[in-house]
């Protein structure tokens, strides 16, 4: 069981490493991305270590011993009780599955519902599997690290290149449909700007995770202060130094701004005020000071980046050029159309993964990009698997949120406060296949981890 153990922990490592790697073979392709059915290399890795791990617990059910990982485990109880957010999950599983029988492509939903079951895979995994937390942590955040390397790379040459073995589309920002921002020079001619992609299929997407992992190495940074070892090894004195967290940081939210993405922005402000407004009803100045710092540092990245790239964010941020208002149509359209279908099917929805299906039978002749889901999860949860599987999925979020406030896990609050505001304006959380397993690893993980509680436990 030793060595179950350990191929199980490093799998997890690889696996969330690998994660936004985008490598699939395409079973079936399709007009729209939504509808198309691929075969992604990290699931045949979930499902490996899903599989080690089925194993192992049978093993330890047959020798009716408590392992190491149930010791260390707060949230794996030895008394055999289920967790309570089990429930919530329970509950949401069974009208998400229900919603399959009133899909108009069930082949579809089932497919869609394969996604689902890993991600609570995935979940399960992070809660209840032996492996050493700040390792997988650092594997989640050196992958995030080579997206946003990538991200500035693809900015600053305004190119990208295309790579099937790393999941990698060509994005040309004079080609349609490539997400760009778009200015007016003074002469009348338009700019376009591409965005930062990184290997995901979104800058909205990459924005996501890099907010995530700005909160992620703020909380960890914040949390070392006061046990700091300078007798520990060069190499975790540098992993423990103010200049390393620093780079990192700034480097992420290089990465994060070249993605102009407003939602993760949004969520990212979010995140870091309520962790300010924490400290300050505390009374923690210490940490107060520190994360003052780390603000006043981004304000002057933020301040340079801006004189030279100004009239991109004011496009971004206005609601008056070609392509906001084009987006913003697009939005208001999306949200009449939502409200079409849960009107028409409010119980049980239309059909996990079936949104852009239905809405191109309803609107048929357009061009493929023109059938997104809504930009909002929640609606789309509402819209997919009816209303009843969105208040599964509510009580699944408020729980995990009162779960954190009552253990005093602060920092794991504010990336889930992030993730909320993200989730109110995008919808790939919940319709695309990145988006499905990153949502379950960051409630996996701010829901395993100590490390987030302002006593500083580890």
């Amino acid at each position: 069981m030793r060595y179950l153990d350990k191929i199980i922990e490093y799998g997890l490592y690889l696996l969330v490493f690998l994660l936004p790697w985008q490598t699939r073979w395409i079973i079936g392709a399709r007009e729209m991305e939504y509808t198309t059915y691929s075969l992604y290399g990290t699931d045949i890795i979930l499902f490996v270590v899903l599989l080690l791990f089925v194993v192992l617990k049978c093993q330890m059910s047959n020798v009716k011993c408590q392992t190491k990982s149930q010791i260390q485990n707060p949230n794996l109880p030895a008394n055999g009780q289920i967790p309570k957010i089990w429930w919530f999950i329970a509950f949401l599983d069974l009208f998400v599955f229900i919603s399959i029988f009133f899909a108009s492509d069930k082949g579809l939903a089932l497919y869609k519902y394969g996604w689902f079951l890993l991600g609570v895979g995935l979940f399960w995994l992070i809660t209840s599997a032996s492996y050493n937390k700040m390792k997988l942590i650092w594997a989640m955040l050196a992958g995030i690290f080579l997206q946003a390397g990538l991200g500035i790379y693809q900015f600053l040459t305004q190119g990208s290149f295309a790579s099937k073995w790393l999941g990698m589309a060509l994005h040309n920002p004079a080609e349609l449909g490539v997400s760009v921002v778009e200015t007016i020079g003074a002469d009348g001619i338009g700019e376009r700007w591409l965005r930062a992609y990184g290997g995901l299929d979104h800058p909205n997407m990459l924005g996501g995770i890099l907010a995530v992992g700005v909160l992620l190495l703020v909380g960890y940074f914040i949390a070392e202060l006061s046990i700091t070892n300078y007798k520990l090894s060069i190499a975790k004195r540098i992993l423990k130094s103010k200049l390393f967290y620093y780079f990192i940081i700034l480097l992420f939210l290089l990465a994060l701004f070249f993605t102009f993405s407003r939602g993760a922005w949004a969520g990212l402000i979010a995140g870091v005020l309520l962790m300010l407004f924490i400290f300050l009803a505390k009374k923690d100045f210490l940490k107060q000071r520190e994360l003052l710092k780390i603000i006043l540092a981004a304000g002057i990245l933020i301040f340079v980046l801006f004189n030279f790239y100004g009239d991109l964010v004011l496009t971004r941020l206005s609601k008056d050029t070609r392509l906001e208002i084009k987006s913003n149509t697009e939005r208001i359209q999306s949200l009449a159309d939502a409200k079409t279908m849960i009107k028409d099917n409010w119980l049980f929805g239309v059909g996990l993964g079936n949104y852009t299906r239905v809405l191109a039978e309803k609107n048929p002749g357009m061009e493929s990009w023109n059938y997104q889901p809504v930009h909002n999860v929640f609606l789309l949860v509402w819209t997919e698997v009816g209303v009843l599987g969105l208040l599964g999925f509510l009580g699944l979020l408020g729980f995990l949120g009162w779960d954190l406030i009552k253990k005093g896990k602060y920092f794991g609050l504010s990336i889930l406060m992030a993730l909320v505001i993200m989730m109110m304006v995008d919808h790939w959380y919940w319709s695309l296949h990145f988006g499905v397993l990153w949502f379950w690893l960051v409630a996996g993980l701010i829901l395993a981890n100590n490390w987030y509680r302002l006593d500083n436990s580890i």
